[in-house]
Formats: structure tokens, sequence, C-alpha cells
């Protein structure tokens, strides 16, 4: 490898390493100082429905995260035509999850709160159909 491009290569991996420290240190003071705010109880029930709807985001990416950037690397012509179906699934995923949430849901029977919650963090689900950029980058 010529230095010209291991300058490329660690510049970029510089970034998304970067990057995602930037995102667990924002996250680790977001979370301290939610769980501050709410107190306990207030905090438990938000972790309790962040919980619920992780168990089924695995279902949205249905995944595609790993075959999506090795697809990318072997077939760069192919990228439009791979990132528009991914998302186009992500996006199906999404919804698919929200429906077996809402399922899920109807028999569990917990409060009407509790639900509201669910469902209001289980939303965010649709906006990781975006994330299909992100793994254009990481090719």
């Amino acid at each position: 490898m010529e230095l010209s491009g291991f300058k490329k290569y660690f510049a970029n991996t510089s970034w998304l390493m970067a990057e995602k420290i930037f995102r667990i240190a924002v996250a680790l003071s977001v979370g301290i100082y939610v769980a501050r705010y709410l107190g306990p109880e207030r905090f438990g029930v938000l972790s309790y429905a962040m919980s619920v709807v992780v168990l089924f985001s695995a279902l949205s990416s249905l995944g595609l995260n790993g075959i999506l950037v090795r697809e990318l690397v072997n077939f760069p012509k192919k990228r439009d035509e791979f990132l528009g179906t991914a998302f186009i699934l992500k996006l199906a995923g999404s919804g698919l999850v929200l429906i077996l949430l809402s399922i899920t849901l109807y028999f569990m029977g917990d409060d009407r709160q509790s639900n509201l919650m669910i469902f209001i963090i289980a939303a965010g689900l649709i906006f990781q159909s975006f994330n299909v950029i992100r793994f254009y980058f990481e090719a």
C-alpha cells in the first residue's frame, strides 16, 4: 500500500472513530442528565420502554448492515441500487416492527402511559432507515 493510500485510509478511519467516541460521550452525558432529571421511578419506566423497543429493533435492520458494506466494497458501480434497496428494506422492516410491537403490547396489557412511551421510542426506528448513508462511508 502506498503512503498516500495509507494516509487516506488513516484519515477516514480516524473520522469514523472520532464520531463513535463523540456519540458515546454525548449518549453517556445525556443518559446521566435524564436519569437525574426523571428520578428512579420515571427513569425505570423509560428504561422499560427502551428495553421493549430494543428487543424488537433487531428485526428492523433485517441483518443488512454487514451485507450492505460488503456488497458496496465488492460492487461499487451498483452503489445507488444497493443503497436504495437497503433503504426500502429497512423502512419496511421498521414498519413490520411497529406492527409486531402493537400486537405484542395489545396482549401484554401494560398501562397506557408505558405503551405510549414505547410507541414514541419505536417510531424512531423509522429514521434508522437513513443510516444506509453511513454504510456508504464505512465501505
